[in-house]
């Protein structure tokens, strides 16, 4: 996160313009996509290792039921799915991976659809640390 802050500082031609810095875009430039994206992968899997807390709250909603337990493992693997199918189609591994510099974007592509892209590769990281939050909290269970 400092890195994404302090490159988007370098970056910065308007909001920090009396710094009169230069020379470093190409540098802050990488940092800051560098930043972005596994700032994006971290927050997701910290927002999945602490999604017990959302999971015990729903269940307290109304009297426990299977069928609605079931359907949101359902669902949420759907999202997971489809967040890894996204994650690898719009070669965001690449980026993490600094094996492309620059992103991509396409302008044609309607808001809604990208917005909903990253939402599920969100939902998938989310799903991966709540599952791995999970086993991690049974295996140090064992060991007691």
């Amino acid at each position: 996160m400092l890195g994404s802050m302090v490159s988007g500082i370098l970056l910065s031609r308007y909001v920090f313009a009396f710094l009169h810095i230069s020379g470093f875009a190409a540098a802050a430039r990488t940092v800051h996509m560098l930043g972005a994206y596994w700032g994006f992968v971290l927050m997701s899997l910290h927002l999945g290792l602490h999604w017990n807390m959302v999971v015990n709250m729903a269940g307290k909603k109304g009297t426990p039921s299977a069928v609605r337990t079931w359907t949101a493992r359902i669902l949420a693997l759907a999202v997971a799915a489809y967040g890894i199918w996204v994650f690898v189609k719009r070669g965001i591994g690449t980026y993490m991976l600094l094996q492309v510099h620059f992103v991509f974007l396409d302008y044609a592509e309607p808001l809604a659809l990208f917005i909903l892209d990253y939402m599920a590769i969100m939902g998938f990281f989310v799903f991966a640390g709540y599952y791995a939050g999970k086993a991690l909290r049974r295996a140090g269970s064992r060991k007691k």
